[in-house]
């Protein structure tokens, strides 16, 4: 049997669904017996926890993951975590609230100002202004502590109690990927410990599932970075307190705090615990994740960047502001790509001994794509070739289906980045999607059984069901 590592990218609820729709077909062929590891950041940092809240991935029956997830779908068709979802409006409306009122307050005070001069009914509403100012700007730097206990109430409990990132231990190791800003690295939560390059190895302690989730999936701008105790969760150095980095006298080694973000800012596709695994097993401070892959399997949610004009803006820093976030995108884009090319690379020549291989599931592909490609290089990968003219001929070689496919490709990859609800049809589409190209894709590449007959797109409408179901 293969070891078989998943890594899930990120992309809000788009790669949540993206993710679960990977899953249940590895479950479906039975190659869920495989996984030894599941790594995620952002959206798929939420598919991720339920699976390891809701179910043993490896040990569980298959048939039995669907269902196991079906809450999760549901939330994320029609009821949404944040801007909107119902755990957080009473937390957005308070903080639109506050902010329009300190506009207002302050406005009033300016304008009373410029009528009668400074006098104490302006100075009066100019404070006031000031200080709401303040609260509101207090109260908008909790977004991620809201997110954060929304996450637990909605997702994350047993009986109302926030379960606890070391009580989802199972035969599969979760591991949730963040980005640690202060040394720059990649850090990762799991279960059985959490790992910084230059942090060494510690343990989760008491930290609760919910908050590995948020902090992976904390989006730069969108929400705060976290700052957590490094003395309470983790080990902040590496064996007998030496510094755990390559050079001694690291300042992880006596770091008070982690300072985490978006796993996605350093790897969006969370492939890099996966791959890099034989590199830590080398090291003396090595976290304990007691196995090897022989294939890592890519589920990516993210298309990359497509042309779209920048407008010009009469509004002072407006312009400023999308010029940063379109920067932002960019950024993520490029090194997503650099990462997806090299993914794409490995699986077009044969893996060195010893070494994974790999395959992608990718977003704005059609499940025709990698079967054109193969079944016509029969000489290079004859097995391929074969696996390929078997894909084609269930996906039914015909200008009409191709057409169909492609069209989905672009709806999934143009479905935005968002924590609310995607709606029935939208999370349809996104899992009849990425079970079928995982199915498509993993049996051209790796050789995983194709279904007999593929899942039809009403199977995933019924797993979404309307919004009044249970």
């Amino acid at each position: 049997m293969a070891k078989i590592g998943v890594a899930l990218s990120g992309g809000g609820y788009r790669a949540t669904m993206w993710g679960i729709g990977a899953l249940i077909y590895l479950a479906d062929v039975g190659r869920h017996r495989e996984v030894v590891a599941i790594s995620s950041v952002s959206g798929g940092s939420v598919a991720n926890g339920v699976v390891a809240h809701e179910t043993d991935y490896r040990d569980g029956p298959g048939a039995e993951f669907a269902d196991r997830v079906r809450p999760l779908i549901r939330h994320c068709a029609h009821t949404g975590l944040f801007f909107w979802g119902p755990s957080t409006n009473a937390y957005v409306r308070s903080l639109f609230v506050l902010g329009g009122a300190a506009a207002a307050v302050t406005l009033t005070g300016v304008v009373v100002a410029a009528v009668d001069g400074v006098r104490l009914l302006s100075g009066l509403l100019l404070v006031a202004g000031l200080l709401l100012s303040a609260g509101a700007l207090l109260f908008f730097e909790r977004r991620s502590a809201v997110v954060d206990t929304a996450l637990a109430r909605e997702l994350f409990n047993r009986d109302g109690v926030a379960t606890g990132l070391r009580d989802v231990r199972r035969s599969v190791d979760h591991v949730f990927c963040a980005t640690e800003l202060q040394s720059g690295d990649h850090f990762y939560l799991s279960p059985a410990f959490t790992y910084g390059y230059r942090f060494g190895t510690g343990g989760p302690g008491d930290l609760a599932l919910s908050t590995a989730v948020q902090v992976s999936a904390c989006l730069p701008g969108a929400f705060a970075v976290r700052r957590l105790p490094a003395a309470r969760h983790y080990a902040a150095a590496g064996p007998n307190g030496s510094a755990a980095g390559p050079g001694g006298g690291d300042p992880a080694a006596t770091a008070a705090e982690l300072v985490l973000t978006d796993g996605g800012v350093y790897d969006n596709m969370a492939d890099q615990w996966l791959t890099a695994l034989a590199d830590r097993a080398r090291r003396a401070d090595r976290p304990p994740a007691q196995y090897e892959v022989d294939e890592i399997v890519v589920v990516n949610a993210s298309a990359g960047m497509t042309w779209r004009p920048l407008p010009r803006s009469r509004i002072p820093l407006v312009g400023e502001l999308a010029a940063l976030l379109r920067i932002k995108s960019v950024l993520y884009d490029v090194t997503t790509s650099h990462r997806r090319n090299t993914l794409v690379r490995w699986s077009e020549r044969p893996a060195p001994e010893g070494a994974p291989v790999s395959a992608l599931v990718h977003i704005a592909q059609s499940p025709y794509r990698v079967a054109d490609a193969y079944a016509a290089a029969g000489d290079r990968w004859p097995e391929r070739a074969t696996r390929a003219k078997e894909v084609l001929d269930a996906l039914g070689d015909d200008p009409r289906s191709r057409a169909a496919w492609q069209d989905l490709a672009r709806r999934s990859s143009g479905t935005p980045t968002v924590l609310r609800k995607l709606g029935a049809d939208t999370t349809t589409d996104l899992l009849f999607h990425a079970y079928t190209l995982a199915a498509c894709n993993l049996h051209v590449l790796l050789g995983h059984p194709l279904p007999p007959a593929l899942r039809d797109r009403q199977y995933f409408a019924d797993l979404v069901g309307r919004r009044a179901g249970p």
